[in-house]
Protein backbone atom coordinates (compact mmCIF):
# COMPACT_ATOMS: atom_id res chain seq x y z
CA UNK A 1 0.00 0.00 0.00
CA UNK A 2 1.11 3.50 -0.55
CA UNK A 3 1.99 5.87 2.24
CA UNK A 4 -1.00 8.18 1.74
CA UNK A 5 -3.49 5.34 2.26
CA UNK A 6 -1.74 4.29 5.46
CA UNK A 7 -1.76 7.88 6.76
CA UNK A 8 -5.45 8.23 5.98
CA UNK A 9 -6.20 4.98 7.82
CA UNK A 10 -4.20 6.18 10.82
CA UNK A 11 -6.05 9.51 10.85
CA UNK A 12 -9.42 7.80 10.65
CA UNK A 13 -8.37 5.27 13.30
CA UNK A 14 -7.23 8.07 15.62
CA UNK A 15 -10.47 10.00 15.23
CA UNK A 16 -12.70 6.95 15.79
CA UNK A 17 -10.50 5.76 18.64
CA UNK A 18 -10.81 9.12 20.43
CA UNK A 19 -14.57 8.96 20.04
CA UNK A 20 -14.94 5.36 21.24
CA UNK A 21 -12.35 5.64 24.03
CA UNK A 22 -14.19 8.63 25.47
CA UNK A 23 -17.48 6.75 25.25
CA UNK A 24 -15.96 3.73 27.00
CA UNK A 25 -14.39 5.96 29.67
CA UNK A 26 -17.74 7.62 30.43
CA UNK A 27 -19.44 4.24 30.57
CA UNK A 28 -16.93 2.81 33.06
CA UNK A 29 -16.91 6.02 35.10
CA UNK A 30 -20.72 5.91 35.38
CA UNK A 31 -20.68 2.27 36.41
CA UNK A 32 -18.09 3.03 39.12
CA UNK A 33 -19.97 6.03 40.51
CA UNK A 34 -20.67 4.37 43.89
CA UNK A 35 -17.11 3.04 44.25
CA UNK A 36 -14.86 4.80 46.82
CA UNK A 37 -12.87 7.66 45.28
CA UNK A 38 -9.41 6.10 45.74
CA UNK A 39 -10.49 2.88 44.05
CA UNK A 40 -12.15 4.88 41.26
CA UNK A 41 -8.88 6.74 40.61
CA UNK A 42 -7.02 3.44 40.47
CA UNK A 43 -9.59 2.10 37.98
CA UNK A 44 -9.21 5.26 35.88
CA UNK A 45 -5.42 4.94 35.84
CA UNK A 46 -5.60 1.28 34.80
CA UNK A 47 -8.21 2.17 32.19
CA UNK A 48 -5.95 4.94 30.84
CA UNK A 49 -3.04 2.53 30.45
CA UNK A 50 -5.34 -0.03 28.81
CA UNK A 51 -6.74 2.53 26.34
CA UNK A 52 -3.22 3.76 25.51
CA UNK A 53 -1.97 0.23 24.99
CA UNK A 54 -4.85 -0.64 22.68
CA UNK A 55 -4.31 2.54 20.67
CA UNK A 56 -0.64 1.80 20.18
CA UNK A 57 -1.36 -1.85 19.35
CA UNK A 58 -3.79 -0.68 16.66
CA UNK A 59 -1.13 1.64 15.24
CA UNK A 60 1.35 -1.25 15.18
CA UNK A 61 -1.13 -3.19 13.11
CA UNK A 62 -1.82 -0.28 10.72
CA UNK A 63 1.55 1.45 10.30
CA UNK A 64 4.15 -0.43 12.36
CA UNK A 65 3.58 1.73 15.43
CA UNK A 66 4.73 5.08 14.09
CA UNK A 67 3.29 7.89 16.22
CA UNK A 68 2.75 11.35 14.79
CA UNK A 69 1.59 14.48 16.58
CA UNK A 70 -1.45 14.94 14.39
CA UNK A 71 -2.72 11.51 15.45
CA UNK A 72 -3.16 12.91 18.95
CA UNK A 73 -4.88 15.97 17.51
CA UNK A 74 -7.38 13.66 15.77
CA UNK A 75 -7.90 11.73 19.02
CA UNK A 76 -8.67 15.04 20.72
CA UNK A 77 -11.05 16.04 17.92
CA UNK A 78 -12.87 12.70 18.30
CA UNK A 79 -13.11 13.37 22.03
CA UNK A 80 -14.49 16.88 21.48
CA UNK A 81 -17.08 15.71 18.95
CA UNK A 82 -18.22 13.00 21.33
CA UNK A 83 -18.43 15.41 24.26
CA UNK A 84 -20.22 18.07 22.26
CA UNK A 85 -22.80 16.00 20.42
CA UNK A 86 -23.14 12.49 21.86
CA UNK A 87 -22.21 12.40 25.56
CA UNK A 88 -25.58 13.53 26.90
CA UNK A 89 -27.41 10.97 24.75
CA UNK A 90 -25.17 8.13 25.84
CA UNK A 91 -25.53 9.03 29.51
CA UNK A 92 -29.30 9.38 29.12
CA UNK A 93 -29.67 5.95 27.56
CA UNK A 94 -27.16 4.47 29.99
CA UNK A 95 -29.30 5.70 32.90
CA UNK A 96 -32.38 4.11 31.35
CA UNK A 97 -30.54 0.80 30.90
CA UNK A 98 -29.18 0.87 34.46
CA UNK A 99 -32.65 1.60 35.88
CA UNK A 100 -34.05 -1.30 33.87
CA UNK A 101 -31.31 -3.65 35.12
CA UNK A 102 -31.91 -2.47 38.68
CA UNK A 103 -35.64 -3.11 38.31
CA UNK A 104 -35.00 -6.59 36.95
CA UNK A 105 -32.52 -7.48 39.73
CA UNK A 106 -34.54 -6.06 42.64
CA UNK A 107 -36.48 -9.31 43.32
CA UNK A 108 -33.20 -11.24 43.41
CA UNK A 109 -31.70 -8.78 45.88
CA UNK A 110 -34.82 -9.08 48.04
CA UNK A 111 -34.55 -12.87 47.94
CA UNK A 112 -30.87 -12.84 48.94
CA UNK A 113 -31.49 -10.31 51.71
CA UNK A 114 -34.28 -12.52 53.07
CA UNK A 115 -32.06 -15.59 53.02
CA UNK A 116 -29.28 -13.61 54.67
CA UNK A 117 -31.66 -12.52 57.45
CA UNK A 118 -32.73 -16.14 58.02
CA UNK A 119 -29.10 -17.26 58.17
CA UNK A 120 -28.22 -14.51 60.66
CA UNK A 121 -31.15 -15.50 62.93
CA UNK A 122 -30.05 -19.13 62.80
CA UNK A 123 -26.48 -18.11 63.53
CA UNK A 124 -27.57 -16.16 66.62
CA UNK A 125 -29.60 -19.13 67.88
CA UNK A 126 -26.65 -21.47 67.41
CA UNK A 127 -24.32 -19.00 69.15
CA UNK A 128 -26.72 -18.74 72.10
CA UNK A 129 -26.94 -22.54 72.36
CA UNK A 130 -23.14 -22.87 72.29
CA UNK A 131 -22.73 -20.13 74.89
CA UNK A 132 -25.20 -21.89 77.19
CA UNK A 133 -23.36 -25.20 76.72
CA UNK A 134 -20.02 -23.56 77.45
CA UNK A 135 -21.41 -21.99 80.63
CA UNK A 136 -22.78 -25.36 81.78
CA UNK A 137 -19.49 -27.03 80.88
CA UNK A 138 -17.46 -24.36 82.74
CA UNK A 139 -19.62 -24.61 85.87
CA UNK A 140 -19.30 -28.42 85.96
CA UNK A 141 -15.51 -28.20 85.79
CA UNK A 142 -15.19 -25.78 88.70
Amino acid sequence: MNDLTVQFRCLFYSFIYGFIACMFYHFINRICMKVPIVLRYMIQIILGFFIGFLYYYGLVYINDGVLRGYFFVLIFIGYVIYQRYYAKYELYYLEIILRLIKRILTPFFFFFHSINAIILKSKKKVENIWQKREKKHDTKKS
